[in-house]
């Protein structure tokens, strides 16, 4: 039977993939461009950081893309610059999801049931808290959604 981390790490690459095929089926000049709120590459950066934070615990200070830049959690996160900018090339916005979704996917999979358990930080929780496992099962479907908007957003 299939381990709980490889399970995640399956269900994680299987999910970035689709989200990068739809990525990839954006034409370059319209990458930058924003349809129902935000651009593809809003989209592929959000989730980047989202999947820093979330799945490898990473709290430098460069976050941009959280999608909550007016709540003071995140101001205090933004105190470094972004790794990459929303108006960078579409190639090179790719490339940092596709290095950061490695990280994560690898992360998962080499993940103890240690690393499984405990709280780890959810600013979307009520007590900003939430149990480990029930964060990275939420930002899977996270990234679902992220998927979904960027298809909707081609259609308006």
């Amino acid at each position: 039977m299939m381990s709980l981390q490889e399970f995640l790490a399956d269900n994680y690459r299987t999910e970035l993939s689709a989200f990068r095929a739809v990525l990839d089926g954006i034409p370059d000049e319209a990458f930058g461009t924003e349809r129902l709120g935000h651009s593809p590459a809003w989209h592929a950066l959000h989730i980047a950081d989202w999947l820093r934070l979330t799945v490898l615990g990473d709290r430098t200070p460069s976050y941009h893309y959280l999608g909550w830049e007016d709540k003071d959690w995140v101001k205090a996160m933004q105190t470094e610059a972004a790794p990459v900018a929303e108006d960078a090339d579409k190639g090179v916005i790719l490339a940092r999801l596709e290095t950061v979704g490695e990280q994560a996917v690898a992360y998962l999979k080499n993940a103890t049931d240690a690393d499984m358990q405990g709280m780890t930080f959810s600013p979307s929780a009520p007590n900003g808290e939430r149990p480990r496992l029930a964060a990275v099962g939420l930002h899977l479907r996270h990234v679902a959604y992220h998927r979904g908007q960027v298809v909707l957003g081609q259609k308006a």
